[in-house]
């Protein structure tokens, strides 16, 4: 009776009528308002993203960027913003950006002269860009091509999870053959490096930094979105290897519980990590396992903190499976909203805020004073635990934080002091936002899977209807008693159909509602 129940939810939220796939006029143009600024001031030099500081609050003049070290991080994920936004709307500066942001990330790699060493970021060696690191003994200077650059090395595994990230976007989404190509050897590259370094992202150097092993979720997801690109067997084989070594191991290496109440940030890895994974996992079996851990380890823990890219990531997964819940669907499709619609506005500058006071979490104040009485626990463990509120904070009741998503929203208090000259890039905004819009959770071009990916521009209101559940999404445009998405030129069913949900009855050899184009769902 759920799964039925569910299932008209999702079919009430994904069929809707044409008129109604307008984007929200307020949540949109907030989004291109956080793209032209950024596109503007965050974005410099070589392309970049970070937040920057402004010479005063006119914010007319750059002094410097604010936080660089991450750039990877949010350069990435607004890659992927750019990608979906591409696919959904196919506009022509959607389409400039992606390849603009592809060749940076390209860079990223190219410039530390290792095949398989990305730097934290790299720009001209020259104010702006170079005032914030002058002093850091992680910084180098670009030799050959980038001579008059430099770049960030020492660095650490979530910088290689965005880049995969937004790099498999950006492949999917633009047919453009030199950027596809450059991808697809520097994934080669990459991969084939970390696997000769078993799996430790070592500099050119030798040198072996903090946050350096590639743990087990973050090697099948990048693997996965190796072998979607590259498409040889090598890299398949490598992959299948990588899961039967760890299915179990994951149960162990991925628990996220003290993220919950030591290092929250941590959390946003968690969720980059897996987009790409669940959207491109082959099989449902294996990808039943990898969700279910994922949502034991990392989701139970970070599931009610009205943060609309978690949501997201996890709403999409569900929905690929057919597992989710309809009322916690409901509930989190209006949470999502309301949190977006309550962000700040670009551009986003650092503010003062006083956040109401809310019940404490009974184990945080516990674990509290137990750190503070026996100090040599947070010695051997790394563990700083401080008292937190049970309840998440409401978005507009937070604490200001460049990326929102980083900040706890358990805080008891907020201390950032008011600063107009330094602006956040907005890309937490950005991705919750395409994010939503792409999974059908907020007004536009959604569900997923209504175009090809090389074929941007909605064209669900034709009569050429792209949809991969086209039999519940009339009309069909397949031939005859075909559900899939792509069969019309690759349907194989009649020699490896495995899935029992057939929609020709009494036979097992008949097309399948989409065992060749995805997991079967």
């Amino acid at each position: 009776m759920r799964l039925a129940t569910c299932l008209l939810l999702l079919l009430a939220l994904l069929a809707v009528p044409a008129a109604a796939r307008d984007f929200d006029p307020y949540l949109h143009q907030k989004a291109a308002d956080y793209t032209a600024f950024l596109r503007e001031w965050h974005s410099t030099g070589l392309g970049g993203v970070s937040d920057v500081l402004f010479t005063d609050e006119t914010r007319t003049e750059i002094l410097r960027t604010w936080g660089s070290g991450d750039s990877g991080d949010w350069t990435g994920t607004y890659l992927v913003t750019q990608a979906i936004r591409y696919q959904v709307t196919g506009e022509t500066e959607a389409r400039d950006e992606v390849l603009r942001i592809a060749h940076y990330m390209h860079i990223l790699k190219d410039i530390t002269g290792d095949p398989g060493y990305l730097a934290r970021y790299a720009a001209p060696d020259e104010a702006p860009w170079n005032v914030e690191s002058l002093d850091s003994d992680a910084r180098y200077l670009g030799t050959g091509d980038y001579a008059g650059d430099f770049w960030l090395g020492k660095n650490v595994r979530d910088k290689y999870i965005t880049w995969f990230w937004g790099l498999t976007w950006a492949y999917d989404s633009v047919d453009d053959a030199t950027m596809r190509d450059t991808i697809r050897e520097d994934f080669r590259d990459v991969i084939l490096t970390l696997e000769s370094n078993n799996w430790k992202i070592v500099d050119p150097w030798g040198g072996v930094y903090s946050a350096a092993e590639i743990l087990p979720d973050i090697r099948l997801s990048i693997l996965i979105q190796a072998a979607h690109v590259i498409d040889e067997p090598y890299f398949w084989d490598l992959l299948d290897s990588e899961y039967e070594k760890n299915k179990t191991l994951l149960w162990v290496t991925s628990i996220a519980f003290f993220n919950r109440y030591s290092d929250y940030y941590a959390f946003i890895n968690n969720y980059s990590n897996v987009p790409n994974m669940f959207r491109l996992w082959p099989d449902r079996e294996r990808m039943e396992h990898l969700f279910q851990i994922w949502k034991v380890n990392v989701r139970t823990w970070s599931n009610d903190g009205h943060n609309p890219f978690f949501d997201s990531v996890y709403y999409a997964a569900c929905l690929r499976l057919g597992t989710c819940d309809a009322g916690e669907l409901e509930a989190m499709v209006e949470d999502i909203r309301h949190s977006l619609e309550v962000m700040w506005e670009a551009p986003n500058y650092q503010r003062e805020v006083t956040c109401s006071e809310m019940p404490l979490d009974p184990f945080s104040v516990w674990a509290s004073d137990l750190l503070e009485q026996y100090p040599w626990i947070e010695e051997l463990t790394g563990f700083d635990i401080d008292p937190q509120t049970l309840d998440a904070h409401e978005v507009d009741d937070r604490c200001w934080d460049s990326v929102l998503w980083e900040r706890s929203p358990y805080h008891v208090s907020c201390s950032t002091p008011e600063d107009p000259a330094h602006t956040a890039h907005g890309v937490d905004y950005l991705i919750g936002y395409w994010l939503g819009v792409y999974y059908g959770i907020l007004p536009g071009d959604g569900p997923y899977g209504d175009d090809e990916l090389t074929e941007p521009t909605d064209d669900d209101t034709t009569p050429a209807d792209d949809d991969d559940n086209d039999d519940a999404t009339p009309p069909d445009d397949d031939t005859a008693d075909d559900d899939d998405d792509n069969d019309d030129n690759d349907d194989n069913d009649d020699n490896d159909d495995n899935d029992d949900n057939d929609d020709d009855a009494g036979s097992t050899s008949g097309d399948d509602d989409n065992d060749d184009g995805g997991c079967g769902c």
